[in-house]
């Protein structure tokens, strides 16, 4: 028997180190969170309870009124003059689907060296009371063919490139009346003018 006891002494002294080691048990991240938010639950729910209450204002009373004044006199209207409400320029129209009047055609070359958006637009009114503008996109050296009311035009291009630039006819106006010609308009860095 004094064999065994420093035999089970020793495993007891073990066994008591083991369970008394530094060994942290393990706390997960969901656990990490769950109590952050618990606290912070907390922490609203002790600033709401700190809050004062809501409690009614009784008015104090008052020990006279203010006299009262009679109305005043009233002043008679005057009529407002009558001013011209600005009607839609008559002349910047979209084109009709089916136009009334004759139609000529418009062959636009883009020599600007930069891609350009066009615009001509009627200066007045044809016989059948059509006023329109057309537009149309050019790339670099582009020609584009544009079927329009036979008409005199006032035209304007915005040129993008290396310097964007504004092209338009100025005072010119480029009259297309003749239905069975075919007008030629090129379109450069600042002037839109007939080839």
């Amino acid at each position: 028997m004094k064999k065994k006891f420093p035999y089970i002494l020793s495993i007891l002294i073990i066994v008591t180190l083991t369970a008394c080691g530094s060994a942290q048990p393990d706390i997960s991240s969901d656990d990490i969170a769950n109590t952050a938010i618990a606290a912070a639950w907390i922490a609203i729910t002790q600033t709401q309870a700190a809050l004062p209450t809501a409690t009614p204002i009784t008015p104090q009373p008052t020990g006279t009124f203010a006299p009262t004044l009679p109305p005043l006199p009233t002043i008679p209207t005057i009529a407002q003059p009558t001013v011209a409400v600005p009607t839609a320029d008559i002349c910047n129209q979209v084109p009709p689907l089916e136009p009334k009047g004759k139609l000529t055609t418009i062959e636009v070359e883009n020599k600007s060296q930069g891609q350009v958006n066009l615009t001509l637009g009627m200066n007045a009114p044809n016989d059948k009371g059509e006023c329109v503008n057309y537009s149309t996109a050019l790339g670099r050296g582009g020609v584009v063919s544009i079927r329009a009311l036979a008409g005199c035009y006032w035209g304007y291009a915005w040129v993008e490139g290396d310097v964007p630039s504004v092209a338009r006819t100025g005072a010119v106006i480029l009259c297309m009346t003749d239905p069975s010609l075919v007008y030629h308009i090129v379109v450069t860095k600042e002037t839109i003018s007939f080839k």
